[in-house]
Order: structure tokens, then C-alpha cells, then sequence
């Protein structure tokens, strides 16, 4: 075998397979010799050694898996896959069941993909029918052979003769472009889904991509390929954050903004720390802190990156945070910008589709800023448009708290107008409907307006103290 190829890369396997066909071993039999010298001599559990041998992606392995099952939409993914891998040092522990369809999906029999010590953790239901199954069993992987003793000298002529060999080392990795591909599409598939499943469904399939990614940071990869996987953490994290947030988990989204600002550190790309700054931005004025809200925002506008992650969510921010002030020039300034900039035909496709919010949002983060230093009627427009983009939207697309707090914003407005009537023809159809589990903006929000309603002013209207009892029942049934 070439020193160049690194035991178990695309490059061993292929030299390998040249191998093994000059041996006369037949095509199809040569799959299972592949997966029996990555287990045995290159230590690759029995799993991964099976799904390398079959020339697999994670991903492909997962769409042939749910094609066995029969119905393409069986759930499963690469992730879980990866996750079956790891085990059982780290990872999801496999079914039988599960393992069955995977040995379909290679080509070989169940018991092959379970090593030594994978059969000292199964349940012992597992491993009676492990035993009873009259399928062969492992290729067993030997021990570690002890390394060579060091050669105390060296002739003269000896001396550099491996060093072109050594320094070819540095070509090895342990990422190829397949995994890479599957870290980006997993990111981009659920940016794309987290309008239409639960948080922290969404929130545990990335910290399962961020572990994988950290995971292989620790290998040896090529220097591109190592700035590819410090996006990804950096990416991965945000998007943790962001949802986090959503939870109402804030130091925990602290935290992954922490970790995502350091990946970028690193990686020193523009459009990573655009991601992070949204986020950023985002989780503090949640949380509270709108003026660091407000300076985070315009830092990540620093970073230019062309029409891949636009100018509008990070100068919305701006204004967003800024209002939670009070401070009115800088809030109109920001909001002078944006519509300078605003296409409304611009979507949010595309590989960024989580940080380019919506047009719906984008208006409804415009309009909460003009109410929140006083502009009600101009806030009204906004919401009006946030409104009209958002039904305009195909029901997947939406995100699901769009609705409650256009609702709810667009009543604060008529408030401020003093226009109780036109308040409670805007919740009221929400509140007939029932809040339900619902980010945490959601509820800070309904308890906004029940202190807005016991204003003075509203203090001797029957309708503004049913309105404030019932968002008060609504806050306190709305949980993430």
C-alpha cells in the first residue's frame, strides 16, 4: 500500500480494490474484503468499515435506508447514522431492527456491523438473538501490536531517506468532501425546517452536527478543509444560540455565541462573524440588553460579504435594539436605511435562509421599533405589511410566532391611539385561539401589553381589564 494513501481514506480503498481484483477476487466479493482490512488492520469499527466499503456518504447510506424500509420519509438521516457510528463510546446505541435494514443497505449480514466491544454493551434481549442468529459472525479487530524499538543510530546514508515520505503526511485527512457536504446540507436543511418543527427537536439534531464537527477538528485535515469545518462550529453555534434564545434559555445562548464568535476567530470570515453578530444581536435584546443589541448589530455590518447574508436583518436589529432605549434618532436613522435598501421581492432561500429572515419579519421587526418610540401609525403600516407577507407565505414556511405577535404589536399600536376597540378586534381572535406552546419573544410580549393595559388611562374600561386578564391566562399557558 502507497505511503501516500492514508489507511482508510478514498485513496487506500481505491488502491485497495486494484489490489484485490489482481488477487481474482470477483467484484462482488470484494466489498466484504475491503470492510474486513479496515477493520483488522486499519482499526475502523465494524459500522463505518461497512458503510466506506459500500462507498457511502452518510446521507446516501440514509436515503438507501429508508428506501429499504419502503417509505422514503422513515426519518432516518445521516446524523443518526453518524451517531450509530460512535457508538458505544459516545452516540445512540443501534436496534437490531435498525442494524438489519443497515446490513441490507451494505450488503452484508446484521452481526457483521457489531464489534467486540459493542457486543459487551448490548442489552442482553440484543445479544440472545445476536446468539441465536445463525448469520457469521465478526471479524474480530486483533490487539494493538507493540511499536518498534527506536534504532539508537543511523548510518549516514540512512539519514532523511524517509523525509519526503514524512512530510507527505501532512497530506493526510481525516475529512473527505462527502462529509463535509453532508455537515452543509444537514445545516441547511434545518435552517430551512425550523419554521415547521419544534425547537428543541431542531436545537438537538445541531448539537449533533456541532459534535461531530468538533470531533473531527481534533483529526488532521488539509487547511481548507479545516476553515470548512470551523464554519460549520461557527454556523452550528449560532444557530444554538438563536434557538436558545427562542427557549428563553439565555445563558446558554451566551455561551454558544461565545463559541461560535471564537470559530470565527479562526476561521477569519467575514460572513461567519455576520452570522454570529445576528445572533448575537438577536439573543441580547431578548434578553434585555438592547443597546448592546444595538452595538452588536452594527458591528456585524462592518463585515462585508456581498448578497449572501443581506444588510436588512443586522440594521433592523440595529433599530430593534436602539427602541428598547427610547432613543428615537437612532432608531428612525436605522429605519431610514433599511428602506433604502428593503426589495420586497427578496425572499429567504438559499443556504442562509435561517439568518435572511422573511419579509413578513422584516416588516414586523420595522414596526416594533416605530411603536416602541411612539410611531403607531407608521408602526401600523409595518404590521400591515408584515401582515400581508405573511399569508402570502405557504403554511411551511411560516414561523409560527409571526402571527401572535403581529397580533399583539398591531394592538399596542391601536392603544397607543387610543383606539381600545381596535385593540381587542386584533387579540381577540388570538385569544379564542389559544397561544399553546410559543417561543419566549411571545410571552414577553403578552405581558408587554397587560402592563401597557393597566395604564391609568384604561383603569375604568371594562374591556381593557378583561383584555388584561385574559392575555394574562394566554402568558401564563404560552411555554416553550
Amino acid at each position: 500500500m502507497s505511503r501516500q494513501a492514508k489507511p482508510g481514506s478514498k485513496p487506500y480503498r481505491a488502491q485497495l480494490r486494484d489490489r484485490l481484483t489482481a488477487l481474482g477476487f470477483p467484484e462482488e466479493a470484494i466489498p466484504a474484503q475491503v470492510a474486513k482490512n479496515l477493520i483488522v488492520e486499519c482499526r475502523i469499527p465494524p459500522r463505518t468499515a461497512w458503510r466506506l466499503a459500500s462507498e457511502l456518504s452518510l446521507d446516501v447510506a440514509a436515503h438507501q435506508y429508508n428506501a429499504v424500509t419502503g417509505d422514503p420519509r422513515a426519518g432516518m438521516r445521516g446524523t443518526r447514522i453518524w451517531e450509530y457510528e460512535q457508538w458505544p463510546d459516545r452516540g445512540v446505541r443501534p436496534t437490531v431492527a435498525a442494524l438489519r435494514v443497515l446490513a441490507k443497505v451494505y450488503g452484508t449480514g446484521w452481526k457483521c456491523l457489531l464489534g467486540l466491544r459493542d457486543l459487551e454493551q448490548l442489552p442482553a434481549k440484543d445479544l440472545a438473538e445476536y446468539h441465536a442468529d445463525p448469520e457469521p459472525a465478526i471479524v474480530a479487530a486483533p490487539e494493538p501490536a507493540a511499536p518498534p524499538a527506536r534504532i539508537a543510530a543511523r548510518a549516514d546514508e540512512e539519514i532523511g531517506a524517509g523525509a519526503l515520505g514524512d512530510a507527505m503526511l501532512l497530506t493526510h485527512t481525516n475529512v473527505d468532501d462527502a462529509q463535509l457536504d453532508d455537515l452543509w446540507a444537514d445545516l441547511d436543511f434545518l435552517g430551512g425546517a425550523y419554521t415547521r418543527m419544534a425547537p428543541d427537536s431542531i436545537l438537538g439534531q445541531l448539537a449533533v452536527i456541532a459534535d461531530r464537527t468538533a470531533f473531527l477538528l481534533k483529526g488532521r485535515q488539509r487547511p481548507k478543509q479545516t476553515q470548512d469545518l470551523l464554519l460549520v462550529g461557527a454556523k452550528s453555534s449560532a444557530m444554538m444560540a438563536w434557538i436558545a434564545g427562542d427557549l428563553g434559555r439565555y445563558r446558554l445562548s451566551r455561551e454558544l455565541n461565545s463559541a461560535a464568535w471564537l470559530y470565527t476567530q479562526y476561521a477569519d470570515d467575514f460572513l461567519a462573524r455576520r452570522w454570529v453578530r445576528t445572533s448575537q444581536a438577536r439573543v441580547a435584546f431578548w434578553a434585555g440588553n438592547g443597546i448592546e443589541s444595538a452595538k452588536l448589530a452594527a458591528d456585524g455590518l462592518n463585515y462585508q460579504v456581498g448578497g449572501r447574508l443581506t444588510d436588512a436583518p443586522l440594521i433592523l436589529a440595529e433599530a430593534r435594539g436602539w427602541s428598547s432605549v427610547r432613543a428615537e434618532r437612532q432608531v428612525l436613522d436605522a429605519i431610514a436605511r433599511w428602506t433604502a435598501i428593503e426589495d420586497p421581492d427578496l425572499g429567504a432561500g438559499g443556504e442562509d435562509s435561517f439568518f435572511n429572515i422573511t419579509k413578513d419579519r422584516r416588516h414586523y421587526m420595522a414596526g416594533n421599533a416605530l411603536l416602541s418610540v411612539g410611531q403607531a401609525s407608521a408602526a401600523l403600516r409595518e404590521f400591515s405589511t408584515a401582515r400581508e407577507a405573511f399569508e402570502m407565505l405557504s403554511t411551511e414556511n411560516r414561523w409560527e410566532a409571526m402571527d401572535p405577535m403581529i397580533r399583539i404589536d398591531t394592538g399596542r399600536a391601536h392603544l397607543l391611539l387610543d383606539d381600545l376597540d381596535g385593540a381587542a378586534a386584533q387579540v381577540g381572535p388570538l385569544l379564542e385561539a389559544g397561544v399553546g406552546k410559543q417561543p419566549d419573544m411571545v410571552r414577553a410580549m403578552l405581558k408587554l401589553m397587560v402592563t401597557e393595559l393597566a395604564a391609568p388611562r384604561w383603569r375604568s374600561a371594562t374591556t381593557a381589564r378583561t383584555i388584561a386578564e385574559a392575555l394574562q391566562d394566554a402568558h401564563a399557558s404560552a411555554r416553550p
